[in-house]
């Protein structure tokens, strides 16, 4: 006699929390019914956006262009191409190394080989030590027109071709 009451108590306690049983799915008159009416589309309000459109946004970065570009090779995949350059920092630290896009000209597309320089790390060290690789994905639609691709230095600039 105790055990019914006990789980009739943990079944009223449990459904206490619903504040609403008879629309809940969880309510078993409500798994056949099929004559739910759909909720009526209104037409969209004017919201505004959280950033306004004609904000200009403006990204400066501040890292370095790598001392000296040794290298660099375009290396063709299914999706496109994947750009690779390898270059010399004039110290050892020099970390977060990234292919940026300058522009696209005449079927040449310039890429600056920017380095963040550390913080308090200048200890010169051997060129292996410095030396830095750093790659970008080139899709199918990006190398559309692009003939060659110059990687910027500090120091020197190096052309790969297709």
């Amino acid at each position: 006699m105790l055990r019914p009451i006990g789980m009739a108590a943990c079944l009223v306690l449990t459904v206490s929390g619903c504040s609403r049983l008879a629309g809940s799915p969880v309510n078993p008159m409500n798994w056949f019914n099929k004559d739910r009416e759909a909720p009526v589309a209104t037409a969209p309000q004017a919201t505004q956006p959280l950033v306004p459109t004609k904000r200009d946004v403006i990204v400066v970065d501040s890292r370095d262009l790598i001392a000296q570009v040794v290298s660099a090779e375009i290396a063709q995949t299914p999706s496109g191409a994947i750009l690779r350059a390898t270059g010399v920092a004039p110290t050892q630290g020099y970390f977060n190394a990234e292919l940026v896009l300058e522009n696209i000209q005449n079927g040449t597309a310039t890429y600056a080989f920017r380095v963040e320089r550390p913080a308090r790390f200048e200890i010169e060290g051997t060129i292996a030590s410095r030396t830095i690789t750093a790659a970008t994905v080139l899709s199918a639609d990006d190398l559309a027109g692009i003939r060659s691709v110059i990687v910027k230095g500090a120091g020197n600039t190096v052309t790969a071709r297709r």
